[in-house]
């Protein structure tokens, strides 16, 4: 700044360190504006010098008329950034560099673009919030840093597949289906049963495929077998359904010669015992 504005402020009495408002007339929005501090005062008299970011953010070029203003800004607890790359997340000491290139910068405005470097590397930076106000003063501060996504960031795709959702979001019901009786299941033709990896599907109980015998010999009634279906019936059922040979009762015919044949045995040996007495008979009656 020219040397009549150090004359000026000093007449004024005003705190340090120095900050001030700029604003581009021109553009007819006074709340776009930024903030600055003051290098030196050595420019030429009716004209300021700075930096080009400031300049691209006011929308004015050299020669252009600007609006300054001394102010005093609140010192800054928390400012969110978003890096333009994802260059910047490989730096392994965030948090040295900026206190580094922060230097440079007495005040931070919300919604302009700063740029931090690293070697020969530069890195742009998007300030997207700043408390407790939009413009804050970084000066001897302790000031909590966020960072959002970078500009150029891209998410990852999603990891194994996705049961598809339902007309109301309810993910899809992916196991086999089927019945307790060992009966095909019919399922809609638009939507084929997808088995799990490893699941198999459930069989009913086994049932009991021996003889039966009675104590006293009597021959046991077993119930008539359930008719046979015919080989369309058995055959019927979705495609791919899984085939199964089910065994319900034993044929009555063995349980009947069974009880017969016991029945005769134990019967003739009741007389080969009779035959085989050879003692005294009484009766309790004499």
């Amino acid at each position: 700044m020219p040397p009549s504005a150090l004359d000026r402020l000093n007449r004024l009495n005003i705190t340090y360190p120095m900050q001030f408002q700029i604003q581009n007339p021109a553009s007819g929005t006074p709340e776009l504006a930024t903030h600055c501090g003051v290098l030196e005062f050595v420019a030429d008299e009716g004209y300021i010098h700075m930096p080009g970011r400031l300049m691209a953010r006011l929308g004015v070029q050299e020669e252009g008329m600007v609006l300054v203003r001394s102010v005093k800004l609140p010192t800054a607890t928390y400012v969110k950034l978003r890096p333009h790359t994802t260059d910047f997340l490989g730096v392994s000491h965030h948090k040295e560099l900026l206190e580094y290139n922060f230097r440079k910068f007495q005040c931070l405005t919300a919604g302009e673009t700063i740029a931090v470097a690293e070697g020969d590397r530069r890195f742009y930076l998007d300030l997207l919030e700043a408390r407790p106000a939009d413009a804050v003063c970084t000066i001897d501060t302790d000031c909590e840093v966020d960072f959002a996504p970078p500009l150029d960031y891209v998410e990852p795709p999603p990891r194994g597949p996705a049961a598809a959702p339902a007309a109301d979001g309810t993910p899809r019901f992916t196991g086999v289906a089927a019945r307790m009786d060992g009966k095909p299941v019919e399922m809609p033709a638009a939507a084929a049963p997808v088995g799990r990896q490893g699941e198999q599907p459930r069989r009913p109980a086994a049932q009991f495929t021996g003889v039966a015998v009675r104590m006293d010999g009597k021959p046991v009634e077993m119930p008539a077998p359930p008719p046979t279906p015919s080989p369309a019936a058995a055959g019927a059922g979705v495609p791919g359904a899984p085939k199964r040979k089910i065994r319900f009762h034993a044929p009555k015919e063995i349980g009947s010669g069974a009880s017969k044949s016991t029945g005769t045995a134990e019967k003739g040996a009741s007389k080969e015992q009779d035959k085989r007495f050879t003692g005294t008979q009484y009766s309790l009656k004499d």
